[in-house]
């Protein structure tokens, strides 16, 4: 009974929501009768427009065709009379007093003149030109009507009637005197339409009442037949649940023990697919891996992040010792247990559980340590039956019931996998050393040689700087194996493989070509073909060096040289196999021109190599022989007074007349002489200010040093400079070191303390060619320069390219904003000084004021 009086109680509540509900509706409805009133006014407006529109635009049309003349017995057939005609008699006709007119505010006919609301409304669609319908409420005549109105558009057809007076039909000009200059897209007036509320009104209160009496009838007939249902329904319920309670309390025992045995199911499930994704990702990792090490490394990490397995230890045997490979997990132990080493050479697997008598100290330590519950052990085997392993997988679990009958045959299965893959490593790199390396040296042999250099060609071409082929044969090589037998021969060669392989780090490539020939490939040497001759001969006499040295044999000496050619590359076209013969061929005449030498293909090359070696000995000599001089060029500042001058070394050779510093200052810096030139010229310019400081002009001048980076980073620079100006008594203040700003590139920190150790002796410095080179701002924010010299290369073009003008100013601003002074070298012209005074640059150099001179002409007009 409670039951029933509950259910009765949850009805009346439902109904009572229901009943609520359906009032809330019926209101809704009724507020929604006015927007379906103007929803239904709209339509039918639409529907008369379209129509109306429709009939005059086709009567418009026959009528323009008829091509009749408009006058007293014709004018009915004008669409404007004729649409008022239809309007009046579609009026008379209505039962709604619904009205439609097309009407303007520039009739032609006065029964087409527009009402007040309808001027209204051709003002509104003038103002708004996008607009395409307008409908609103009024009350006329004391009657609410929906006044629905749409443009009238004047169209191409219309303008034969409503254009120029002059350019519209004959008979319109003649029978009316309004409403022409119309433009296509002018509004002409509107559609006005009229429709009375109160018949929409009865309509849509109507279908209200109708719809509002079957919502509540429905209602009320539903809620009666639910309610005996559920009375009905309410007793039956009662006497079937008594009876299947009895049942549910016996199921729900058989369901709970059911329930547990899914659970330990499906939680043996899980961890053996937990396992299996595992040796998945392995046997993936197995395919892709490179080589033994990632496979092995990979296939660790891989089993590690399965919580299975708290450790994973791999070893491999390598030149015929078993090692550890890797090792993750717990202690990451990579030391080879006498347990692993067991399996190892038994071939066969090891289960250790935690409660094992026999168990090992060192396991049993772990195992207590770590809480390891079980260690297993499996050989790594090519094949299944492999009589011998080719290493050993140890694994740890802290699974309280350890490892599966299941998990153990997936281990040994991956294990055989990685056992498989490691083999066929293996072969691959064994089938890879006989195809591609010279058994005897093990250096690549000349087919992987040309492989490297089709390569070389190809990214040649798109680096723009050259390689080379050395082509090394040894002198005499026969005899050693014709006197000392060819065991000291392969001694010999093996021994050269090693010191070149040592020696040719740098190089792309050293392979054994055949016999007692060897070929060297080094790649992007330099985009000029001159500088990549001069490194690939230095690095061929630096082989030639390493290979001079004795091959000491059962205590014997053997002394070997080599003949070396060279060919330069620069394009894939090029055959490689031409290549390598024309390298060979300059090989040859190496040895033609009396071998332990080094020749070029290209002819124009060798006599470029000869031409350098030829100036540096010349240039040895010329400190011998005293042909180094210094010129002196003035430097101005803006009033073109002199504030010192630049000390410029020239070399006066007694043959060929002066040599450019362009010519032998790089040679003497790539060959290490600029020091001892770097020594002249400051003990040259040092005397000079001795001799000075009598001079009532002169003594005041500050002479500016030129120092390359190779002398100003080597050790004791500065010390030697300190102590050599002390020696002579002179005012450090009258020194400026010029460096470029290439010492900046390496070892910046060391270049920063020399730069200070200066400027705290008193000796000023400036960087020379400024905006050429490194161009870093953080040495001029940093350190303490003093000067900036813009180069020469930038004033030349100063009065002809913006780009120019616009880098000098840059640099000129630069030097301010840090508080540095700015000379400008190689000043030609007055233009040029003009402009960079404009600028804000204060110190000039150049042609205009002074030409570098001996000392003994500083003054004379020959300088100026």
């Amino acid at each position: 009974m409670f039951k029933f009086h509950l259910n009765k109680k949850i009805f009346w509540f439902v109904a009572l929501l229901i009943i609520i509900a359906n009032s809330i509706l019926t209101i809704y409805i009724y507020k929604q009768k006015q927007e379906l009133v103007q929803t239904r006014a709209f339509a039918k407006g639409e529907t008369l427009k379209n129509y109306f529109i429709s009939m005059r635009y086709v009567y418009h049309q026959q009528f323009l065709k008829s091509g009749l003349d408009i006058n007293d017995s014709t004018i009915g057939f004008l669409p404007a009379h004729a649409s008022t005609l239809i309007s009046d008699k579609f009026e008379k006709l209505s039962k709604d007093n619904v009205t439609i007119r097309n009407v303007t505010d520039r009739p032609r006919n006065p029964k087409n003149m527009a009402d007040a609301f309808e001027l209204k409304a051709i003002d509104f669609f003038k103002k708004n030109p996008n607009t395409k319908v307008h409908i609103q409420k009024i009350k006329q005549n004391s009657k609410e009507i929906l006044h629905y109105t749409a443009p009238l558009i004047i169209e191409k057809y219309c303008i034969q009637c409503h254009g120029k007076k002059e350019e519209v039909l004959p008979s319109i000009q003649e029978r009316y005197d309004a409403a022409y200059d119309y433009n296509i897209g002018d509004i002409r007036g509107v559609t006005s339409i009229k429709i009375p509320v109160d018949e929409l009104e009865k309509a849509a209160i109507g279908s209200f009442y109708k719809t509002t009496f079957f919502t509540w009838f429905t209602t009320l007939l539903l809620l009666t037949i639910v309610y005996f249902a559920i009375k009905k329904l309410t007793v039956q319920d009662v006497e079937q649940k008594i009876v299947l309670q009895e049942e549910v309390r016996k199921k729900t025992a058989d369901l709970e023990e059911q329930k547990n045995e899914l659970q330990i199911a499906n939680e043996n499930q899980r961890h053996l697919f937990s396992i299996l994704r595992t040796v998945a990702d392995c046997n993936q990792i197995l395919i892709t891996a490179k080589n033994i090490d990632e496979l092995i490394s990979d296939t660790a990490v891989s089993m590690h992040s399965n919580t299975t397995f708290a450790s994973v230890k791999i070893l491999v045997v390598e030149n015929g010792e078993l090692i550890v490979k890797a090792s993750i997990g717990l202690d990451e132990d990579f030391n080879v247990l006498p347990l692993e080493l067991d399996v190892f050479e038994n071939n066969k697997f090891v289960m250790i559980k935690n409660f094992d008598e026999n168990l090992p100290s060192e396991c049993k330590e772990k195992m207590e340590k770590y809480g390891i519950s079980e260690i297993y052990l499996t050989p790594l085997r090519k094949k299944h039956h492999a009589k011998k392993a080719l290493g050993v997988m140890n694994i740890c679990t802290t699974e309280q019931k350890g490892l599966s009958k299941e998990e153990q045959d997936m281990i040994n299965e991956l294990a055989g996998d990685v056992g498989f893959a490691i083999n066929s490593f293996h072969q691959k790199e064994a089938i890879n050393q006989l195809s591609f390396y010279d058994p005897l040296t093990y250096l690549p042999n000349q087919r992987l040689f040309e492989q490297h250099l089709s390569q070389a060609l190809a990214d040649s071409d798109k680096s723009l700087k050259y390689g080379a082929i050395l082509f090394l044969d040894f002198d005499n090589f026969k005899d050693i194996n014709d006197l000392m037998g060819n065991d000291t021969g392969d001694f010999v060669l093996k021994e050269s493989a090693q010191r070149l392989i040592s020696k040719a780090q740098t190089a792309s490539l050293a392979a054994r070509h055949s016999g007692d020939k060897f070929s060297i490939l080094l790649e992007n040497l330099s985009p000029k073909e001159e500088e990549a001759a001069v490194i690939a001969e230095n690095f061929a006499k630096e082989i030639q060096e390493t290979l001079k040295e004795p091959f000491v044999i059962e205590k014997k000496s053997l002394n070997l040289t080599c003949s070396i050619g060279i060919v330069l590359f620069l394009d894939h076209k090029v055959n490689p196999d031409k290549l390598s013969n024309q390298a060979e061929y300059a090989m040859r005449s190496a040895k033609n021109e009396g071998k332990n030498t080094i020749r070029f293909y290209n002819e124009s090359l060798q006599h470029i190599t000869k031409s350098r070696l030829q100036m540096l000995l010349e240039l040895k000599k010329a400190f011998i022989q005293k042909e180094f001089v210094l010129y002196y060029q003035k430097q101005f500042d803006k009033d073109e007074k002199v504030l010192g001058v630049e000390a410029l070394i020239r070399w006066i050779h007694p043959l060929k007349g002066m040599i450019s510093p362009a010519e032998f200052i790089p040679l003497a810096e790539e060959y290490g002489v600029i020091k001892d030139i770097g020594r002249f010229v400051l003990e040259s310019v040092t005397d000079q200010l001795v001799l000075w400081r009598n001079d009532e002009i002169k003594k005041m001048w500050r002479i500016s040093v030129n120092v390359s980076h190779i002398q100003f980073k080597e050790e004791g620079f500065v010390e030697r400079l300190k102590a050599l100006i002390d020696s002579k008594n002179i005012d450090p203040a009258k020194i400026r070191v010029e460096i470029t700003e290439g010492v900046f590139i390496e070892n910046e920190e060391e270049v920063t303390q020399k730069i200070e150790a200066l400027k705290s002796f008193g000796i000023s410095l400036s960087i020379d060619d400024f905006g050429t080179g490194y161009s870093n701002l953080k040495y001029l924010k940093n350190l303490q320069i003093d000067e900036l010299k813009i180069d020469q290369s930038f004033i030349f073009g100063l009065n002809k390219n913006n780009s120019e003008k616009t880098i000098v100013k840059t640099i000129i601003l630069m030097g301010k904003e840090f508080n540095l002074e700015v000379i400008a070298e190689g000043v030609e012209t007055k233009e040029q000084f003009e402009l960079l005074k404009e600028l804000g640059c204060d110190f000039f150099q150049g042609y205009l004021f002074a030409k570098p001179c001996p000392i003994e002409d500083l003054e004379s007009n020959s300088c100026k």
